[in-house]
């Protein structure tokens, strides 16, 4: 795990890297030397006037610091850019800073300090790779990539060839970081910019000139800002022309928590999306309530790094478009055996970010549940729950799409490679492109020559119990095998059953039984007795061999999004922000070892 940075604040209330020897921002003042050095000399915001409708205008930072930069940045953006444009900006932090202190830095940068309030409900835990945040009900994504800058390029780079519109050079002098100065650097971008790009940095290093100059750009001196005499900046030299975005049509079909984000990802990006499904909400989407956490293992695995970084995104997703829905109280698993005691130590014990999980002694676990526990207990301090149909109608609504409610049926292709979908009330629709998000029954609308996909269907039924006196001081989701919210309506969610290969939607009252069995053996608490079940719901989850999302192109303009299994609610965003980039080409939330693994050609023989 990267450690936060070492920090110290000055007499003057500046931050001072002590790994640097060296300051975040101007004491003159910090705004207007992130204005004058990195905006002002990329030409913006004068830039921005000239996107097209729903264009998205993409920066790349070496260096993020207190986020400054990016502050001012998306402030001036929101200002000065077309209401219907995007910013991307993407930046690289080897040392992240915590979140109490970037609230001490911001208390010197006033002019920035109401999207500095909002940046802090965001920041994600500093955990390794790619942390996308979605800002401004979408206008806005930060890609926040945690680490060595010269091991992440090579994961970024692939993805972004000739696709960034201005560089932020704002590491800390090139000698005092020679390290993040490198070549490699300077090739990737010639090799992400086009002719067009720009790029300024506080620097006027003989050396960093001559290797932007080897790189492909042209540079200048400039007067620098404040004391500093000169500074570099320039744009690059080559004739390369901005890969565009495609916005062609998309039909989607389904309506889950996956096609709802994947649906919503795409109306931000200008395009006209479809949706067909009987209903909204209908499937595993439509339970009363629904956990929101990361799934971390007692060691670094692709898995775990998979999910740190679509929680990132989750929390920052559910906060943006469903706020009156999302409650980030919190989620514990409590320890109900040595086992599991052993294994929470060792998560919690410095292989991820405090930020993202504490390990809880007993007394303190129960004070942070609001009801007895009895055990130690692992603490996801951002996670939560949510109302899942709520959530997904509400998404939908905000994407603005065209709702086609009727049943798929089959795919055909045609001989232009568009797609001709038959509908279970005899009608067909033509689309230029087809995303299938219908969970585990995704095999019966494949076309034929298209290999089946490993997906397994498991059952699930989850009980809703009336609260108790003692249940209803339930403050933060409780997960022992299965889980336990609380109280929405005076009511909790208790959850859920896992039969494997059953796809059978009829309740059964063994398995409420089960539910509260379960509850009870490993609560051991007076709160978890007497539970009455009200009513109940089945829904089935889709999983893959390896536990992966399964995700992206099947074949010419045919998609698929599925593999979801029983955390479709905390990685739906981030897949959903994925897909929406490799429709229309920008660049993607994941490392391209993730991408690889999540792949939905992975199983093709």
């Amino acid at each position: 795990m990267n450690s936060n940075s070492s920090v110290q604040f000055n007499e003057q209330g500046v931050p001072v890297s002590t790994t640097f020897d060296d300051i975040y921002f101007s004491v003159d003042n910090g705004v207007d030397e992130s204005q004058y050095v990195f905006l002002a000399q990329n030409g913006l915001p004068d830039r921005w006037q000239t996107l097209s409708a729903h264009g998205c205008f993409t920066i790349a930072e070496t260096g993020f610091g207190t986020g400054l930069n990016f502050l001012l940045t998306w402030q001036r953006f929101l200002e000065h850019a077309p209401s219907d444009t995007r910013l991307h900006f993407v930046s690289f932090e080897k040392y992240p800073l915590s979140r109490s202190q970037l609230n001490q830095a911001y208390q010197l940068l006033k002019p920035v300090a109401e999207v500095s309030s909002e940046f802090l409900k965001h920041y994600p835990a500093p955990d390794p790779d790619c942390h996308r945040l979605i800002l401004s009900q979408g206008r806005v994504i930060l890609d926040l990539w945690i680490g060595d800058i010269n091991e992440l390029l090579p994961q970024w780079l692939p993805q972004a060839q000739q696709k960034v519109d201005a560089w932020f050079l704002d590491g800390f002098a090139p000698a005092k970081n020679p390290e993040m100065w490198q070549h490699s650097l300077y090739e990737a971008m010639s090799q992400a910019s086009y002719s067009k790009t720009t790029f300024a940095t506080f620097t006027a290093a003989g050396s960093v000139r001559r290797a932007l100059q080897q790189a492909g750009f042209l540079v200048k001196k400039v007067p620098g800002f404040g004391r500093k005499r000169e500074m570099l900046c320039g744009h690059y030299s080559e004739s390369n022309k901005l890969k565009r975005s495609d916005r062609r049509n998309v039909t989607i079909i389904g309506g889950g928590i996956s096609a709802a984000c994947t649906a919503l990802a795409l109306t931000r990006r200008g395009v006209d999306v479809k949706v067909i499904s009987p209903d909204i909400a209908d499937g595993a989407s439509g339970n009363p309530q629904g956990a929101v956490y990361p799934l971390l293992h007692a060691e670094h695995t692709p898995l775990s790094r998979f999910y740190w970084q679509a929680f990132s995104t989750a929390t920052s997703f559910y906060q943006t478009f469903c706020s009156e829905n999302w409650f980030p109280t919190g989620v514990m698993q409590p320890a109900f055996n040595e086992q599991r005691k052993t294994r929470y130590q060792r998560i919690a014990d410095n292989l991820y970010a405090k930020e993202s999980v504490n390990y809880l002694q007993p007394a303190e676990a129960g004070e942070k549940a609001g009801v007895p526990l009895g055990v130690p207990a692992l603490l996801y301090p951002k996670a939560g729950w949510l109302r899942p149909e709520a959530v997904v109608k509400g998404l939908f609504k905000a994407a603005g799409v065209e709702l086609v409610k009727a049943k798929a049926v089959s795919l055909k292709q045609t001989d232009n490679k568009d797609w001709n979908v038959l509908l279970d009330n005899g009608e067909s629709l033509s689309a230029e492109r087809v995303v299938i998000a219908t969970g585990h029954h995704v095999n019966s609308l494949l076309p034929e020559g298209i290999e089946a996909l490993p997906i397994q269907p498991v059952r699930g039924q989850v009980s809703l119990v009336q609260t108790t006196s003692k249940l209803s001081s339930l403050k933060a989701v409780l997960c022992f095998k299965g889980y336990l919210v609380p109280a929405d309506k005076e009511h909790h969610c208790v959850g859920a059953t896992f039969s494997r290969n059953n796809d059978s939607l009829a309740t059964k009252a063994e398995d409420n039984e089960e539910n509260i069995r379960q509850l009870t053996e490993n609560a051991q608490q007076p709160w978890a007795e007497s539970l009455d079940v009200k009513t109940a719901r089945v829904s089935v989850r889709a999983t893959s061999p390896d536990h992966q999302p399964v995700v992206g192109s099947l074949s010419d303009n045919l998609y698929v999004l599925t593999g979801l299994g029983s955390r479709g609610f905390t990685s739906a965003p981030v897949l959903g922000e994925m897909l929406a980039c490799q429709l229309t080409g920008e660049l993607m939330p994941l490392t391209e070892s993730a991408l690889r693994r999540i792949s939905a050609r992975r199983f093709q023989s």
